[in-house]
């Protein structure tokens, strides 16, 4: 009974072990097959992607991707583009379109340049100098005209700066508007001197410049005249002036202060040049205390004052000058060979004193004066003598032409 009750268990059991065996064998064939299901499925729609745990199904986004086709696909453009008649017709359309922009702006310019030149020509111009505007002034004019030609003098020295041996030239360029011209000229100038034609008179005393070009390129100790010759210049002013003779221009004076040493490195000229030299032109020449006072009471009376002016002074350098008068309201009038606008105006006694190192009356020696006079009066009495002769050759063609008409009129008288 009990054998056949544990048969009855252990029979039940195996049918029990059988189904669940079935039913598990069923549900793993079902997986199988939903499996399956769906790997066809993402197949046909768009693939499937691989994970560590298995198999993944990626959802269908619609496109398909096709990498290796747009690959070639770019090599082959690339490829067609780099072909030689590719890119010769490249080269032909590019030099084609910067010939047509050069030819359009080189039309446009000159059309510009056209339309401009027609109105230039459409407008009046200033018949004295077209540079400078219609309606203004002879004189301005005049002014505009030579500030203008200095511009471009100016411009010259500078791109020919290299060929100045002397910098001072350059500088008086720069420093001295009237000087431009002088300066531009140097370097083709002969270096050498032509006779002074201005006209003086004695008790009139010129104002003379070193860079003027009848001496201004003489050698005077280490450079032109233009720059180192205020001392020959002021002797030769003076001489000028108080002898009304021009035979002694700052040329003739440096060549004969040359010859006697009487050069500077400081002022261009030594005190020798006042002192020794002057007295061979016939003047007289002293030393005077530095003072304004002294100045104030020396001028005058045919005489006129040498200064020899320090450096950083007046101006830059040390140089030579003439005072040559005192003015009524206690100025004096200073002539500097070496500056117009020094020269332009009228200085404080006491100034000149305090800027100056030396002084030097100078008037013209008697036995000059005795020979000027002499000389003026022999030239007196010889245009009296010819304007007698003139005056006896008048009245004698006048009685001749007087007694022919009386003739000529009695000859009428008796033909009639």
């Amino acid at each position: 009974m009990a054998n056949s009750t544990r048969d009855r268990s252990r029979t039940s059991g195996r049918r029990s072990s059988s189904g669940r065996s079935s039913r598990s064998s069923s549900r793993s064939r079902q997986s199988d097959g939903r499996a399956r299901s769906r790997q066809q499925r993402n197949a046909t729609q768009g693939g499937t992607s691989h994970s560590r745990r298995g198999t993944l199904t990626r959802p269908d986004t619609g496109y398909t991707l096709h990498s290796r086709r747009v690959r070639r696909d770019g090599v082959s453009s690339l490829s067609a583009l780099l072909k030689p008649r590719v890119l010769l017709l490249v080269l032909i359309v590019l030099v084609v379109v910067i010939v047509m922009g050069i030819g359009i702006s080189s039309c446009v310019r000159r059309s510009n340049e056209a339309a401009t030149t027609a109105n230039e020509a459409s407008k009046p111009k200033n018949e004295q100098d077209d540079r400078v505007a219609v309606g203004v002034s002879a004189a301005m004019t005049s002014r505009f005209t030579e500030a203008l030609d200095q511009g471009n003098l100016l411009a010259q020295i500078a791109e020919n700066a290299d060929q100045y041996d002397d910098e001072r030239l350059l500088e008086l360029a720069l420093t001295e508007p009237d000087a431009i011209a002088f300066v531009a000229n140097y370097p083709t100038s002969d270096k050498s001197s032509r006779p002074y034609d201005g006209t003086v008179k004695r008790g009139e005393v010129p104002l003379l410049y070193d860079w003027d070009s009848h001496w201004g390129s003489v050698t005077y100790g280490d450079g032109p005249v233009a720059v180192t010759g205020s001392g020959p210049t002021t002797l030769a002013m003076a001489y000028m002036g108080l002898t009304g003779k021009t035979d002694n221009t700052p040329t003739e004076i440096a060549q004969q202060a040359s010859k006697s040493n009487y050069t500077d490195s400081e002022s261009g000229s030594k005190k020798e040049l006042f002192s020794k030299l002057a007295t061979t032109l016939g003047l007289n020449s002293d030393q005077l205390d530095i003072s304004g006072d002294t100045l104030l009471y020396t001028l005058g009376d045919n005489t006129v004052v040498a200064v020899e002016l320090k450096d950083s002074t007046l101006t830059d350098n040390a140089h030579w000058a003439l005072v040559v008068n005192a003015n009524s309201d206690g100025s004096v009038t200073l002539y500097d060979p070496t500056s117009s606008v020094v020269s332009a105006r009228t200085w404080n006694p006491g100034t000149i004193a305090d800027s100056s190192d030396a002084f030097y009356s100078i008037t013209i020696s008697d036995e000059a004066l005795e020979k000027l006079e002499n000389s003026s009066s022999s030239s007196s009495n010889s245009s009296s003598s010819s304007s007698s002769s003139s005056s006896s050759r008048s009245k004698r063609s006048s009685s001749t032409t007087d007694e022919t008409e009386e003739d000529e009129t009695k000859t009428e008288e008796e033909t009639y």
